[in-house]
């Protein structure tokens, strides 16, 4: 077992990353009273893995680079969301909704769409 500072120096790190990285689950580690206790292999398995230093990369939706969504799945995602917010989504739908976000993001995106559609019409000249 090893303590938050001595793992901290094992990998190059500060003390608070440690932490982070326990609550993350990264590190496996115990909490004994107040202080935390880390498995030594685990801290040298991450060591092993050589992570670099700083924040992981992140992609240009902001997700990390290695938890990127495939592309042909937020196009699919894209495809479905428009073909069923061409119209608002109905009172009955947001009713439904299992929590005030779900309602709220049924709102956003049948916002998005309709702001879509009006930018579309003033550049025609309808609107």
């Amino acid at each position: 077992m090893l303590s938050v500072s001595q793992s901290a120096e094992i990998l190059g790190i500060s003390s608070a990353r440690v932490r982070k990285l326990v609550s993350e689950g990264s590190l496996d580690g115990v909490k004994i009273g107040r202080s935390w206790a880390l498995q030594e292999a685990s801290v040298y398995d991450r060591l092993s893995k050589k992570p670099g230093a700083g924040r992981p990369a992140r992609t240009t939706n902001g997700a990390p680079a290695d938890k990127q969504v495939p592309t042909h799945d937020l196009h699919s995602l894209y495809l479905e969301c428009k073909q069923a917010f061409q119209f608002e989504p109905s009172l009955q739908a947001i009713e439904e909704a299992e929590t005030q976000e779900e309602a709220g993001f049924y709102m956003a995106v049948a916002d998005y769409f309709l702001q879509h559609k009006q930018r579309e019409l003033i550049a025609q000249g309808v609107y």
